[in-house]
C-alpha cells in the first residue's frame, strides 16, 4: 500500500492509500476511525456481492455500529431527493457530527455520498472507496461532490474533501471490458495534460490495462490518482485554473452524455469529448497536424463502438454547452491543447469549427 498526503488551501490534508488487496483500512488509520461513534456504508444497490465483500475486508465491522444505505443504480443516484434520503437516514439513526461516511462505488455513488456528508450538519466526515476504474483514477477523488440538475451533470455541488481515499484495484478484477474502456477515456485524458512520466506510464500500459492486466491496471491507477491529487492540492477550489487542466474533454463529453440519455458512459462521452476537443485545436491552429496525429491515436486505441446513444442534434449541443457550469459568461468555453501538456482556455469559438469538431467526434 502506498500513501499520499498533500496539504490544501483550506489547510486540510489530503489522504489517499493505494494498492491491491488491502486488508483492514481501519487499522491503518486509527485517529480517523476510532473518534467515529458510528459508521454508514453507503453503496449502490445493484453492487454484485463481491464489491460488498471487499469493502467488508476494507472495513470490518468492530464495535462501532455500522449502518448501510443503498442508492439507486447509476446516475439515477445523483439526485437532491437521494440526497436528502441518505440525510434523512442519517439523522433517524441517530449519527451525528462525529460520524462517518464510507461511500464504496462509481463516481455517483461517492458524488451523491460526499455531497450528504458535506451538508448533513454542516458537514461530517467520509471516505471516497472508489470501485470502478474510471473512479479510481479520476471520479472518486478531488473532493469535488455533486448532483445532476435538469438533466444537466454536477450543477449542485460542493467542494468537501474525503478524509481518506481509498483505491485498491482489487475492486476491478470482474469489471467487464467495456468498464475499462470506459475508465480509459479518463487514462488518455491524463496522457495528454499529465507530465512526460506520467504520459510514458499511460502509453506504456494502455493495451494491457484495457485487457485486464492486474499490474498495468495498479501501475495506472497510482499514477493518475497520486497526480490528480496532487494537482488539486494546488487548486483545491478550482480558483486560479490549475485545476481547470482536469476538464480536458468534459465540456462536450457532458453534453454527448446528456444527449445520450444518460445511456452512454461517462468515461466513452469523455473519449469523444476529448476528440472533440483535437479537432476543435487543429481547427483553431492551435494543434500541428503531427501532434494531433500522435494524441488522436491514443483516442484510437480504445476502439470506442459507435456513438448510436447520441442524438447527432448540433443545436442541442451548442445549448448545452452554453449551460456547462464552466461557460461562466462566455457562449462556449473549451480547454483546448496545443501539445501534449501544453493547454489554452478557448471561450466563444465559431460556430463552423464547432460543428466541425462536433461531426468529427461522433464518427
Amino acid at each position: 500500500m502506498k500513501t499520499f498526503k498533500f496539504t490544501v488551501k483550506s489547510s486540510k490534508t489530503i489522504t489517499a492509500a493505494l494498492g491491491r488487496g488491502m486488508e483492514n483500512i481501519s487499522a491503518g488509520f486509527p485517529d480517523l476511525f476510532r473518534a467515529a461513534d458510528k459508521v454508514c456504508l453507503v453503496t449502490s444497490s445493484d453492487s454484485p456481492p463481491s464489491l460488498r465483500a471487499r469493502a467488508l475486508t476494507l472495513f470490518p465491522e468492530g464495535e462501532k455500529p455500522h449502518f448501510y444505505f443503498w442508492l439507486p443504480p447509476s446516475e439515477k443516484a445523483k439526485t437532491l431527493e437521494q440526497a436528502g434520503k441518505l440525510c434523512a437516514f442519517l439523522f433517524d439513526n441517530g449519527f451525528s457530527r462525529d460520524s462517518l461516511i464510507i461511500a464504496a462505488g462509481g463516481g455517483a455513488v461517492t458524488d451523491l455520498a460526499g455531497f450528504a456528508a458535506s451538508v448533513y450538519m454542516r458537514g461530517i466526515n467520509w471516505v471516497s472507496v472508489p470501485t470502478t476504474f474510471l473512479g479510481q483514477i479520476d471520479a472518486g477523488l478531488g473532493g469535488k461532490t455533486a448532483v445532476n440538475l435538469g438533466g444537466a451533470k454536477n450543477i449542485a455541488g460542493t467542494f468537501h474533501q474525503p478524509a481518506l481515499a481509498v483505491c485498491d484495484t482489487a475492486f476491478l478484477d470482474s469489471l467487464p471490458h467495456s468498464e475499462l474502456r470506459s475508465g480509459a477515456g479518463e487514462l488518455v485524458k491524463y496522457a495528454m495534460i499529465g507530465p512526460a512520466e506520467l504520459g510514458r506510464i499511460v502509453k506504456k500500459d494502455l493495451s494491457k490495462t484495457l485487457s485486464g492486466d492486474r499490474s498495468a491496471l495498479t501501475a495506472c491507477v497510482s499514477a493518475c490518482a497520486a497526480y490528480k491529487i496532487k494537482l488539486v492540492a494546488k487548486d483545491e477550489r478550482d480558483e486560479t485554473g490549475i485545476r481547470e487542466a482536469l476538464n480536458f474533454g468534459h465540456t462536450a463529453g457532458h453534453a454527448f452524455e446528456a444527449m445520450s440519455g444518460g445511456r452512454l458512459p461517462h468515461g466513452e462521452a469523455v473519449a469523444r469529448g476529448i476528440r472533440f476537443a483535437l479537432i476543435a485545436s487543429k481547427e483553431a491552429g492551435l494543434l500541428n497536424r503531427e501532434n494531433f496525429a500522435g494524441l488522436n491515436a491514443l483516442v484510437d486505441a480504445l476502439r470506442l463502438p459507435p456513438a448510436a446513444f447520441i442524438r447527432h442534434d448540433f443545436r442541442k449541443f451548442l445549448g448545452l454547452v452554453a449551460r456547462d457550469k464552466k461557460a461562466r459568461r462566455a457562449e462556449n468555453r473549451f480547454i483546448l491543447i496545443k501539445s501534449r501538456g501544453r493547454l489554452y482556455p478557448a471561450e466563444n469559438l465559431k460556430i463552423e469549427l464547432l460543428q466541425k469538431a462536433f461531426q468529427g467526434a461522433l464518427k
